[in-house]
C-alpha cells in the first residue's frame, strides 16, 4: 500500500488539480484511514510526525496540505483513543479514586472536543481561502456543534466533589503526623483548589474558542449563527461571573462582541476589565469600559 505522506502528497494534488475539492479529499483520507491506520507502524508514525514541522510556502499547496496534516492527526488520536476506551476498566476503584478519574475523563474529553473544534475552524478558514464558501459555513457548523456538548461538563463540580485522599497509616503515625502539624483536610483542600483552577482555566478555553467561532461567523454575515456562539461563551461567562486571570485586551474584545446579543455577560467583563485598565491607564481602553457599561 501507499504510505500514509504519499496518500496525503496525492490527495494534495488531487485538489490542486481540481480532481478533488478540499472537502472531497478529507473524506478519502478518511477512508483510507479507516482501511489501513490499523496496518501503520511505528515507522510509518514517525515519518508522518516528521512532516508536521515543515515550513510553510504560504500558497495553496502548503494550505492544503497543512489541513490534511491537520485532519490525519485527529483522526489517529480518535482511532488510538477508540482503542484504549475499548479496554476494560477497573471496577474496584475508592471514592476517591472514581472522583478522580471522572475529573480526568471529563479533562481528557473536553481537551479532545476543543482540538477538534479548533481543527474544524482550521479546515473552515481554508475554504474560505479557496473559496468555497458553503465549506467554510459546514466546518464552522461543525465547531459550532461541539460547543454546547463542551460547556456543559462542569470541571469546577466534579473537582470539588473529590473526596480527601484515603490513606492507610495506622493511626498512631497519623497522629504524629498531626502533631508535627501535617493536616490532611488542608491538603485535599489544596487538592481540590488546584483541580478547580484547572477547571476555570478549561472553562476560559471554551469561552474564547466560543467567540472565536461568533467572530469567524460575523464574517461570513452570519450573525444568527455567531449569536448561538456567543450565547455559549455567555453561559459560561456569567456561570463564573468573568473568566479566569485574564487580560484587559482579550476580555474588552469578547464584551464588545457580545455586547448587543448577551449584554449581561459583556457587562461582567467589562466590570472584570476596568480595574485592569485602572491600573495602567489607557484612555481609550477606558473608554471603552465605559462605553460597554454604558458610563
Amino acid at each position: 500500500m501507499p504510505s500514509l505522506n504519499d496518500e496525503i502528497d496525492s490527495l494534495t494534488e488531487a485538489v490542486l488539480s481540481g480532481r478533488h475539492d478540499l472537502d472531497s479529499a478529507l473524506i478519502a483520507l478518511e477512508h483510507w484511514l479507516d482501511d489501513h491506520a490499523s496496518e501503520l507502524t511505528e515507522a510509518d508514525r514517525r515519518a508522518f510526525s516528521a512532516t508536521l514541522d515543515q515550513d510553510s510556502t504560504n500558497d495553496d499547496r502548503s494550505l492544503i496540505d497543512s489541513v490534511l496534516k491537520l485532519h490525519t492527526t485527529r483522526l489517529l488520536y480518535r482511532h488510538d483513543h477508540g482503542l484504549a476506551a475499548s479496554r476494560e476498566k477497573d471496577s474496584g476503584q475508592t471514592a476517591y479514586a472514581q472522583a478522580s478519574t471522572a475529573f480526568t475523563e471529563a479533562l481528557s474529553e473536553s481537551e479532545n472536543g476543543i482540538n477538534e473544534a479548533r481543527i474544524d475552524i482550521a479546515i473552515a478558514n481554508a475554504q474560505h481561502l479557496l473559496g468555497n464558501t458553503e465549506a467554510n459555513r459546514h466546518w464552522l457548523d461543525q465547531a459550532l456543534a461541539r460547543l454546547p456538548g463542551l460547556a456543559a461538563a462542569d470541571l469546577v463540580a466534579l473537582a470539588q466533589a473529590i473526596p480527601p485522599l484515603p490513606l492507610k497509616i495506622p493511626w498512631l503515625k497519623r497522629a504524629g503526623l498531626k502533631l508535627i502539624g501535617f493536616n490532611f483536610d488542608r491538603l485535599a483542600r489544596y487538592n481540590r483548589e488546584s483541580l478547580a483552577t484547572i477547571g476555570r482555566m478549561q472553562a476560559n478555553q471554551i469561552v474564547i474558542l466560543a467567540h472565536l467561532i461568533g467572530k469567524s461567523y460575523e464574517a461570513i454575515h452570519e450573525r444568527q449563527r455567531a449569536d448561538r456562539a456567543y450565547r455559549v461563551a455567555a453561559h459560561l461567562i456569567v456561570k463564573y461571573q468573568g473568566l479566569y486571570e485574564q487580560e484587559a485586551g482579550p476580555l474588552l474584545d469578547m464584551a464588545e462582541s457580545m455586547c448587543r446579543s448577551e449584554p449581561e455577560a459583556a457587562h461582567i467583563l467589562a466590570l472584570q476589565a476596568r480595574p485592569l485598565v485602572e491600573a495602567s491607564p489607557d484612555p481609550h481602553a477606558m473608554a471603552r469600559v465605559d462605553a460597554i457599561l454604558g458610563e
